[in-house]
């Protein structure tokens, strides 16, 4: 009678169909090496801190300074009270620019109107058709530079939208000074100047 196999229970792999699967084992240390002190690598223990990237440096700047902007220099007003200069910034609010242009335009003309006392009123009427009478001579300038040069374009608009006034616009080249200061230089004479050119718009408002 032929050998008769047992069957194999459902959900239980056969040991026998399995394939022998050898391990190789490391050799043992040597005696003596218990002792042996463990050392951590430095790059896994330590803590990664990121600096902050620097500005690029001028190559006419040292290291270790700073630079400080000063103030565009600003010219005199005019003595005659024809002419104003304005200056604007690019905090400066649009309205207010444009009521300081139409005060100073009023002012000219109210100051260029001749007195009329102990005239006739043949001599006043003759006055009032005369052009030299009502015309205005006055102007306002307003300048600006950088970033307030589109408000300067703003006001320049503005005003040649209105029907009594002439807009005139020029470009030119202003030179504000730059100082270098050396950082922890407490008297402040280890720095150095140096003078720096921007561009300037100026606008011209007149009457007709």
């Amino acid at each position: 009678m032929a050998p008769t196999h047992p069957k194999s229970q459902p959900g239980k792999s056969d040991s026998s169909s399995k394939k022998d699967v050898s391990i190789d084992k490391l050799p043992r240390l040597p005696q003596g090496t218990d002792n042996i002190p463990h050392f951590t690598l430095p790059f896994l223990s330590s803590r990664f801190t990121s600096s902050p990237v620097s500005s690029p440096i001028s190559a006419n700047t040292t290291l270790g300074s700073k630079i400080q902007k000063r103030a565009l220099p600003r010219s005199q007003q005019p003595i005659s009270s024809k002419s104003r200069l304005i200056y604007v910034s690019s905090s400066t609010p649009f309205m207010a620019v444009v009521s300081r242009v139409r005060k100073q335009l009023d002012r000219a003309l109210k100051g260029n109107v001749p007195s009329t006392k102990g005239m006739s009123l043949p001599q006043r009427v003759d006055l009032l058709h005369r052009d030299g009478g009502t015309k205005a001579e006055g102007e306002a300038v307003v300048l600006g530079t950088g970033k307030a040069v589109e408000k300067v374009l703003s006001v320049a608009a503005w005003f040649e939208e209105q029907g009594d006034c002439v807009v005139e616009i020029r470009t030119r080249t202003v030179g504000t000074v730059d100082d270098v200061v050396v950082e922890g230089d407490d008297d402040g004479f280890g720095g150095e100047s140096r003078v720096r050119r921007v561009s300037c718009l100026e606008v011209t408002v007149k009457l007709r």
